[in-house]
């Protein structure tokens, strides 16, 4: 999936190491290098190299992060201490090439091929201030053209060559025309099919993996479309009129990653609703309608609200059922005149119910004869890699059966006096392995002698096995555990299961302990559902996520290939040129 992808591109970003360890390595390895290559000429060796080649690092160490802050971000002393290092390590190679060469043939050191990597980092630092901090050309070629520009005004003095120069100025202006080309054609498939760049994307990525900054959203919002999404509100009141408990399923997918868009959806939707306990379980919804801004979230709230003054409740549920199509298991129950039901595929691995299926499942509820009907993913077992359920696929037919025949069997069945009993915990481990801030929540309800055990984790899916090792342990006739499939889980890695990381001797005794509390808590209740249409949110779009995800691999594929070619094309020709000027 698309998480899956843009978390396996966070293994690359890594943080620079401490500013005064680049810079010492700065110092020692000009010095070395003057040692090894520069000719006897000035002073000493060690001397020249400090003064040609390290003092041009240590200045656009300094000078680049100003310049780049005024027309871009990210850029922090430690970067731009790495990148002149960096930079220092390609002009080192070139310096030691052109020694070998001079010692080889029993020349004099030709200061051409000093000229020729000095060009070549140029061009470099154009493509890394490009990705990481600033994205315009004719604002980044300043701070990058720094180490280059200093390196070529010592190496006038010291060699009081005009001949250098040219040669530097030339194979210059061909490697960065031949970086700006790399640039603009790995750019153009994101532009042409988002009207976007890749490198904004980039830049804001690695604001987000590094600093926690929201400007990722920026992006999104700008690829994104907007939806009409259904939100169910299933609630509880105690006799006297007050609120005990609700759940409240919104039918759009709780992403992309971290805090980003609707990354953190179940726990702000909470709190919006608190103070009392509330359940935001998995709605049928596909990353495809990841929200693309946190503030999108404020649109489902809304609705819930105005759902849940529309609620008319009644004191008469049913007793929960099993209903079973194929890999397909439905638990559900009658609360007034509607169906509730929580779909799992388990012990079978799946990902996420494509919103289609889930609402075409609750329209067959209302044809059974339901007035309103919640279809809940428990998004309960999987592995990495595994696939969504689509429309037309066995699978969403097995849902859409199931659903239909358990309102039937639920609509037969007598109704009788409702007691509920709530219990939470707060997370049992970080979200870095695998828990969101909402913990652990659990509904008992009470129907004529039967317990049925709601079980709900902030997390995103879980391990297979690990919901029947739950369930075998719980004191109650019939329960389900489900997952929010929160994405704050999801910053480093896209597959962060419960259970992966975290202890599953704990979680199982939390979960125990918790029912234990929520059957102490039983009370009698009255319940009542109803479902709103939160209009205009704004998601990532339908086949945005496979659309992207296929632009992105293309870009990747393409851009090897490309730069072997432009920097062939640039030396040959840059090589060409100079040897002309030199041997007319």
């Amino acid at each position: 999936g698309m998480e899956e992808q843009l978390a396996s591109y966070a293994d690359y970003i890594f943080e620079a190491p401490d500013m005064w360890v680049s810079l010492t390595c700065i110092l020692i390895l000009s010095a070395v290098i003057g040692i090894i290559s520069f000719p006897g000429t000035w002073r000493s060796e060690a001397f020249t190299g400090i003064v040609l080649l390290g003092v041009p690092a240590l200045l656009s160490t300094f000078l680049t992060k100003p310049f780049s802050e005024l027309f871009g971000k990210n850029l922090t002393y430690r970067r731009s201490a790495l990148i002149a290092l960096f930079s220092l390590g390609v002009i080192c190679i070139g310096s030691l090439i052109t020694g070998l060469v001079a010692y080889a043939t029993g020349t004099p050191y030709n200061y051409t091929g000093l000229a020729l990597t000095l060009s070549i980092v140029f061009a470099l630092r154009t493509l890394i201030l490009l990705g990481i901090s600033i994205n315009s050309l004719p604002k980044v070629l300043f701070p990058a053209s720094l180490q280059t520009l200093f390196t070529g005004l010592l190496m006038l003095y010291l060699v009081g060559s005009p001949q250098v120069t040219f040669d530097l100025v030339v194979s210059s202006v061909i490697f960065v025309s031949a970086a700006v080309a790399f640039v603009r054609f790995v750019d153009y498939p994101m532009v042409k099919s988002f009207g976007v760049s890749s490198f904004d994307f980039l830049q804001d990525f690695i604001a987000h993996i590094t600093e926690g900054s929201p400007e990722m959203e920026e992006f999104f919002e700008k690829i994104g479309e907007s939806i009409d999404a259904p939100v169910s509100v299933l609630a509880f009141q105690r006799a006297d009129g007050t609120r005990k408990a609700m759940i409240v399923t919104p039918y759009v997918h709780p992403g992309p990653m971290g805090e980003i868009g609707g990354g953190n959806l179940p726990a702000i939707v909470a709190a919006a609703l608190g103070p009392d306990t509330v359940f935001v379980p998995h709605g049928t919804a596909y990353h495809d309608f990841n929200l693309v801004t946190a503030d999108e979230s404020q649109k489902i709230i809304a609705a819930a609200k105005r759902a849940l003054e529309r609620v008319s409740y009644s004191d008469q549920a049913t007793k929960s059922l099993r209903e079973v199509a194929g890999n397909t298991k439905v638990l559900g129950q009658r609360f007034g005149d509607s169906a509730f039901m929580v779909s799992t595929q388990a012990p079978t691995s799946t990902e996420d119910i494509e919103f289609a299926v889930g609402f075409t499942a609750m329209a067959e509820c209302r044809v059974a004869g339901a007035r309103f009907a919640t279809i809940i993913d428990a998004h309960n077992s999987t592995e990495p890699f595994a696939t969504a359920i689509e429309p037309g696929t066995r699978d969403s037919y097995n849902i859409i059966r199931a659903a239909g025949n358990a309102t039937r069997r639920l609509l037969a069945l007598p109704a009788g006096p409702v007691r509920l009993g709530v219990a939470t915990s707060p997370p049992i481990c970080s979200r870095l392995e695998g828990m969101g801030d909402l913990g652990i929540q659990v509904a008992v309800v009470e129907v004529d002698g039967q317990r049925t055990a709601y079980v709900v984790i902030d997390g995103n899916n879980m391990v297979a096995g690990l919901r029947e090792r739950i369930i075998g342990r719980l004191p109650v006739d019939a329960a389900e555990v489900m997952t929010t499939d929160t994405h704050v889980v999801n910053t480093l890695s896209g597959a962060n299961y419960v259970g992966q990381k975290l202890d599953c001797d704990l979680l199982v005794e939390t979960i125990r302990r918790l029912v234990d509390r929520a059957i102490a808590d039983l009370e009698p209740v009255q319940a009542g559902m109803d479902i709103e249409i939160a209009e205009d949110v704004r998601v990532f779009g339908s086949h945005k996520i496979a659309k992207l995800a296929s632009t992105a691999n293309a870009m990747v594929a393409m851009a090897g290939a490309f730069a072997a070619a432009v920097v062939v094309a640039a030396l040959s020709l840059t090589l060409l040129i100079l040897y002309f000027v030199h041997f007319p």
